[in-house]
């Protein structure tokens, strides 16, 4: 059975053809498709037009193909600069990746007293410490959270519930803020949190060191309830059984610059 694929030596220049870059096509409807190259350059084209620039059968002096010609879908012998045209879009682009990536998720542990039933996590219950992330593996994440490149780093804490190693955030939190003093990066925090653990505690560290709390209501209060499944010891301190279930919760309300989590209602 023959290759659907052409060999590489069809793609090189020759005397009477123009040379294909890289690009994409999908169709569009029954008689359109659209081509994308690497730079984000579009454009439409029927049937017939595809099938003549990958056979680079098209003619030379249409609108058309020096509008293929302009976008780096094709190049020629006229075209002395378009792979350096190209390659400067290219690195516009992309010039972000130099500085790599400035957010740095700390996976804190996997524990957690809900079990909603969207969540993708592979949840463990609450006693499960052997899920939680360990000071040592904390400080190797901070050593590379710092050989990035950016000059801003966000450190985002996720779980499980972050909160229920609580001990830990801190520990990360003071620590990066000490190796920053030398790194002098512009350094921020947030805790993606179901808010269900906040104390006083916890409320006044996050106020000191200005750490951002991250949360999510599923909707109105109904679909909220139905969805984010309660266990653990948050069920069993407002119901004699252990088992999950749902506890309806009126809004979370700011007050005096904190979070308060009305009381479950029954």
């Amino acid at each position: 059975m023959a290759s659907i694929f052409k060999a590489a030596e069809y793609f090189l220049p020759a005397d009477e053809a123009y040379t294909l870059l890289p690009f994409r096509f999908i169709r569009l409807d029954a008689g359109r498709y659209v081509a994308v190259n690497e730079v984000g350059e579009w454009q439409t084209l029927t049937r017939p037009e595809l099938e003549s620039l990958v056979r680079k059968e098209l003619p030379g002096n249409t609108p058309f193909y020096y509008s293929l010609k302009s976008k780096h879908f094709i190049q020629d012998r006229d075209s002395d600069v378009a792979l350096d045209l190209l390659a400067l879009k290219m690195r516009t682009k992309r010039h972000r990746i130099a500085e790599f990536t400035s957010l740095h998720m700390f996976v804190v542990t996997l524990r957690c007293n809900h079990s909603c039933k969207y969540c993708q996590v592979s949840r463990q219950s609450e006693d499960r410490i052997a899920f939680d992330m360990t000071a040592a593996m904390a400080d190797k994440a901070i050593d590379f959270t710092f050989c990035s490149p950016a000059k801003a780093i966000k450190i985002e804490f996720q779980g499980g519930e972050p909160l229920l190693n609580f001990e830990l955030i801190k520990h990360i939190i003071l620590k990066a803020e000490d190796r920053n003093k030398a790194e002098r990066r512009h350094l921020a925090f947030v805790i993606a949190t179901n808010l269900s653990v906040l104390s006083e505690e916890i409320l006044n560290f996050c106020k000191q060191h200005d750490i951002l709390i991250s949360t999510s209501l599923d909707g109105p209060e109904d679909l909220h309830n139905a969805t984010s499944i309660i266990c653990g010891s948050l069920w069993a301190r407002h119901n004699s059984s252990s088992q999950c279930g749902n506890l309806t919760y009126e809004p979370i309300w700011a007050c005096s610059g904190s979070f308060v989590l009305r009381s479950p209602c029954k």
